[in-house]
C-alpha cells in the first residue's frame, strides 16, 4: 500500500513539475512575442510618421552667364567689334515633388523630381550665336536635411544640401541659333549642387498629418551649353527657386 501511495505521489511529481516547465515556457514565449511584435509596430510607426511627401510649386530665377570674347585663331586676339556671349534665360514656373523622411530628432534625408520650362537666350559674341533656345528643365536632387525638433508658434525650421543633375530637353521647335536644331532629341545633363532653407508652417485648421511648406532653394550648376562649342559659356550660375507646398505625413 505504501508502495502505491509512493509511486502514485512521484508520478504526480513528475506531472507537476513538467506541467511548470510548460506553462513557464508558455509564459515567456507570450509576453517575448507580443513585445517583439509591438517594437517591430512601433518601428514601423515611427518611420511612416517621419516620412513625408511634399508636392510644391516655385519659380525659377537663373543668374546670366557670361562667356569669353571670340579670339581669332591666328594671332590669339580677340576679334574687332565683338562682344562676349551672353545667355539668360527666362523665369519660369515649375512644380517639385519630394519624399523626405527624418531619421532622428534633427537629421532627415529627401529626393526630389522637378519640372520647368527653361528658354534660354544668346547673344553677343558672333551673329551665329545670337537667338533663343527652347527647352525644359528636370532637376533631380537628393539632400541631406536637418530639421528643427520643436515648433516656433506653429512654424519649424529646417535646412539643407544636396547634389544631383538638371536634365535639359530642347524643345522640337529650336529655332536660331544655327547648330541647335541637330542637337534637338539629345537631352543633356548638368551636375548641380543644391543649398536650401525654410520651414514647414502647422496651421491649427489643418489635421495632424498636413502643414504647409515654405521654403528658398538655390541650384549651383554650368549654363547649358546644348552640347554646342557656339552656346558654351562655361560658366557657373545660381538658379533661385522659392518654392511654396503642402506637406503630407501617412
Amino acid at each position: 500500500m505504501h508502495d502505491n501511495m509512493g509511486m502514485v505521489r512521484k508520478h504526480l511529481l513528475r506531472h507537476a513539475y513538467w506541467s511548470a516547465l510548460l506553462c513557464a515556457a508558455g509564459f515567456f514565449f507570450v509576453p517575448s512575442s507580443s513585445f517583439a511584435q509591438k517594437t517591430l509596430v512601433q518601428k514601423t510607426d515611427a518611420i511612416v510618421r517621419n516620412t513625408d511627401i511634399n508636392i510644391n510649386l516655385y519659380g525659377a530665377f537663373p543668374m546670366t552667364a557670361t562667356g569669353s570674347v571670340p579670339v581669332d585663331s591666328t594671332t590669339g586676339q580677340p576679334i574687332p567689334g565683338t562682344t562676349a556671349l551672353k545667355q539668360s534665360a527666362d523665369p519660369a514656373p515649375g512644380f517639385r515633388i519630394g519624399v523626405r523622411h527624418i531619421f532622428s530628432p534633427i537629421f532627415g534625408l529627401e529626393f526630389n523630381f522637378g519640372y520647368n520650362p527653361a528658354t534660354q537666350h544668346f547673344s553677343g559674341a558672333t551673329p551665329n550665336q545670337d537667338g533663343p533656345v527652347y527647352s525644359h528643365a528636370k532637376p533631380l536632387t537628393f539632400d541631406y536635411v536637418v530639421t528643427m525638433p520643436h515648433l516656433f508658434h506653429g512654424f519649424q525650421p529646417f535646412a539643407l544640401g544636396g547634389a544631383g543633375f538638371i536634365s535639359y530637353n530642347i524643345s522640337s521647335y529650336v529655332e536660331s541659333p544655327p547648330g541647335a536644331p541637330s542637337l534637338a532629341v539629345k537631352p543633356i545633363m548638368n551636375p548641380v549642387a543644391e543649398y536650401g532653407f525654410g520651414a514647414d508652417y502647422h496651421p491649427s485648421q489643418f489635421p495632424a498629418m498636413m502643414s504647409m511648406r515654405f521654403q528658398y532653394r538655390g541650384l549651383v550648376g554650368h549654363a547649358p551649353g546644348y552640347r554646342n562649342p557656339l552656346l558654351a559659356t562655361n560658366s557657373l550660375i545660381n538658379i533661385a527657386e522659392p518654392q511654396v507646398g503642402l506637406v503630407f505625413k501617412f
